[in-house]
C-alpha cells in the first residue's frame, strides 16, 4: 500500500508541467513542500472537468481517503484502490469511469519489520522509495460526497503488486501515469474504465533508502525525513 508520501512542487510548477488552466483557491498552502503527507490530509491533484461541452484542467485540493458518494459518513479509510479490482468494486468503479486524477509526488514511504540491536522485538523501519529521473505522478481517483456541512472531495491512490526488486519492502506499490497518457487518463469523456486503467504503468526504476523513524509520527515534517538514516 501507499500510506505516506512526499510532494514539493508549487502551483506555478504544476501549472506548467500539466498545462493547467484553473487553480483552486488556497492551493499555495496546499502545495507547500510536505515530506510526510498522511491520510485525511488535503493533497494537490490535477483533474479535468467537463461543463457545457468544454473541458477544463484544474489544480485542486482533495482529501486523501476516498469517500464514496453513497457513504453514510465521511470516513477516510480508502486511501488505496487495488488495480486488480478498481473497475469492479462499488466504491471505485464510477470514479474509474469518469473521475480520474494525477497526484504529483517525489516519492513515498513503506515500513518493514527489522531487528535493531538492543531491542527485544523488531521495529518498523521506514524506507523512502523514489524515482531516479522521471516524474513520479501517481494514478488517483476522486469522488464527491455531500454531508450536512457541505461537499467533501476526496481521493485514493491506485496500487499494484510490487516489483521483484522492491517486494522485500512491501508487496504493493503505487501505479503511475506516464506523461504521454496524462490527457487520456484525465479525459472524463473516456468512460471505459478498463481502457483507462490499461494506460497505467508500474514504476520500474525506483530507488530506495532507509530513513529516520521520525517519519512514523504524522506531526513530523521537513526535508530531513527523506535523508538516508545514518
Amino acid at each position: 500500500m501507499c500510506g505516506r508520501y512526499a510532494a514539493t512542487a508549487n502551483p506555478d510548477e504544476l501549472v506548467e508541467e500539466f498545462e493547467i488552466s484553473f487553480v483552486d483557491e488556497g492551493m499555495d498552502e496546499v502545495c507547500e513542500p510536505r515530506y510526510n503527507i498522511a491520510p485525511t490530509d488535503t493533497v494537490p491533484a490535477v483533474v479535468e472537468r467537463a461543463k457545457d461541452g468544454e473541458q477544463t484542467r484544474k489544480l485542486v485540493g482533495l482529501r486523501w481517503g476516498l469517500v464514496p458518494s453513497w457513504a453514510k459518513a465521511p470516513t477516510a479509510t480508502m486511501i488505496n484502490a487495488r488495480v486488480e479490482t478498481v473497475t469492479e468494486k462499488p466504491a471505485f468503479r464510477k470514479a474509474a469511469s469518469a473521475r480520474r486524477c494525477l497526484i504529483p509526488s517525489i516519492g513515498y514511504y513503506e515500513w518493514r519489520p527489522e531487528q535493531v540491536p538492543g531491542t527485544a522485538k523488531p521495529v518498523k523501519q521506514p524506507y523512502f522509495l523514489y524515482p531516479q529521473a522521471e516524474p513520479f505522478v501517481m494514478a488517483g481517483l476522486y469522488e464527491f460526497w455531500k454531508g450536512p456541512d457541505g461537499w467533501v472531495a476526496s481521493t485514493t491512490i491506485i496500487t499494484t503488486e510490487a516489483t521483484d526488486e522492491l517486494g522485500w519492502v512491501h508487496d504493493r506499490m503505487p501505479m503511475i501515469v506516464p506523461a504521454d497518457s496524462y490527457d487520456d487518463w484525465l479525459d472524463p469523456g473516456l468512460t471505459d474504465a478498463r481502457a483507462a486503467v490499461a494506460l497505467l504503468e508500474t514504476p520500474l526504476t525506483l530507488a530506495h533508502r532507509k530513513v529516520s523513524r521520525a517519519v512514523s509520527f504524522v506531526g513530523n515534517d521537513g526535508p530531513d525525513l527523506i535523508v538516508a538514516a545514518g
